[in-house]
């Protein structure tokens, strides 16, 4: 693993993924797919190179001698109402940039021996109580497991080329700096706590360190293949989470109730998310080795 291609790279974690490689191997070449250089900082060892997914289109520029891929491209899902426009973004935007990536290995990244695509636990759909869905379960029937599926199916191909595929079914990932928390930290100011719903519904979490240093651990061990669960070992219901997050403002707080209903009424479909119960196991990740830096949301 010399030379790696990112899509996704100016997102939340691929910004932080970027960095992590610079910061443990500083041979590495990683070059970034972007849809404009405009405001780019140059950095030491990062090219940015154009590619435009509508037009199907990647700059002629890219080094073939690309050895890695890892796939982060997608429109982010809690970005407003699941309105019919919206999810046809969000489902193209994932498998149209799959496929451009797809087209462009077999055509001139003939050195690319791993492809590591981003997924979710979203593939799982809603989970029953008391069940644990590992990567083996077949994926569910909502909107957001179509996406996970076809998203996952888009770069199938390139299994008949001979190149190492992973997907990264990713859990909430948990950061200050982005995604639920970076969202809630208005009610945690005020020493609020949502809850949502009942509170029970099970929340499959990683932390940003972790997402990262797993996508690093996929690229660089060669025995894991498929779709890998990206989560932490020690699941939460949504209220824990909610409460731990609180707690690292103060130890005073209080729960604050926000029905079912009242979410549906203001999210539409998307609430949904927030509801469902989904406990994922994370034993493939221990099994292979991978070893966490933050398993416990105390951690963070």
């Amino acid at each position: 693993m010399k030379n790696i291609l990112i899509s996704g790279g100016t997102g939340f974690i691929g910004e932080h993924l970027i960095e992590y490689f610079r910061a443990i191997d500083q041979t590495l070449h990683l070059t970034v797919l972007v849809r404009s250089l405009d405001g780019l900082t140059p950095k030491t060892n990062v090219s940015y190179a154009l590619w435009d997914v509508e037009k199907q289109y990647i700059a002629p520029e890219v080094s073939t001698t690309i050895d890695t891929v890892i796939h982060l491209a997608g429109a982010n899902v809690a970005d407003g109402r699941w309105t019919a426009e919206r999810k046809k973004v969000l489902l193209e935007s994932r498998t149209k940039s799959g496929q451009l990536l797809v087209d462009w290995v077999k055509t001139k990244g003939k050195l690319v021996k791993t492809f590591i695509s981003a997924s979710g636990i979203g593939w799982y759909g809603e989970g029953l109580d008391g069940q644990v869905f590992t990567e083996d379960d077949a994926s569910g029937n909502d909107f957001l497991s179509e996406v996970c599926r076809l998203w996952e199916a888009s770069t199938q191909p390139l299994a008949q080329e001979g190149v190492r595929l992973v997907y990264i079914r990713t859990g909430l990932v948990l950061d200050p700096a982005g995604g639920m928390w970076k969202a809630m930290q208005s009610a945690f100011a005020f020493r609020v706590a949502p809850r949502f719903g009942d509170g029970q519904q099970v929340y499959s979490w990683i932390a940003l360190q972790d997402i990262v240093r797993l996508y690093v651990f996929a690229a660089q061990n060669p025995d894991v293949h498929g779709p890998l669960n990206a989560v932490s070992p020690h699941p939460l219901t949504q209220l824990e989470v909610a409460k731990a997050l609180v707690k690292k403002e103060g130890s005073f707080y209080v729960v604050f109730p926000i029905p079912a209903t009242l979410l549906k009424a203001a999210l539409g479909e998307l609430s949904m998310e927030l509801l469902k119960n989904a406990h994922v196991s994370a034993q493939k990740a221990l099994s292979a080795g991978f070893v966490y830096a933050q398993p416990k949301i105390t951690d963070l």
